[in-house]
């Protein structure tokens, strides 16, 4: 009787086994298939880089030394995004008297593939004073 329910246990994982071993691949790439393109949130900071400073000004107070994002998308096209946009850079290219230049809509700086929302940014604006840059005296 030991021998035969041996046998009957055997057969279950045996009989069919290249089905089986499909059946079980299939399942595994769904589950990770859908772990993947799961939607999540996260945030991220990336440094600021101010570019084409006309000659002869400088910002009157520094500007923040980065800007944080939350992004809103399935997780792999997020990171995607994190390793494509190393800085946010603003050029000041046009700003060619003192006063105050303002940047709206910081989202439209980053590189971002559909599917992915910009969900908060901070700061939402900025605002670069320019000043002459003084020369120091002699």
């Amino acid at each position: 009787m030991g021998s035969l329910a041996m046998n009957t246990f055997k057969q279950f994982f045996v009989r069919n086994l290249t089905l089986k071993l499909l059946c079980l691949a299939t399942a595994i790439f769904v589950w990770s298939l859908s772990s993947i393109s799961r939607i999540t949130s996260k945030e991220f900071t990336i440094p600021l880089k101010l570019c084409n400073i006309p000659a002869g000004f400088i910002p009157s107070t520094p500007p923040p030394a980065a800007i944080d994002y939350t992004l809103s998308g399935p997780s792999v096209l997020i990171d995607g995004a994190r390793r494509s946009n190393t800085a946010v850079i603003l050029s000041l290219k046009g700003a060619a008297r003192p006063g105050k230049t303002l940047f709206m809509n910081l989202e439209s700086n980053l590189r971002l593939p559909e599917g992915i929302k910009v969900i908060r940014i901070s700061p939402a604006t900025l605002e670069i004073d320019l000043e002459p840059e003084h020369s120091p005296q002699p």
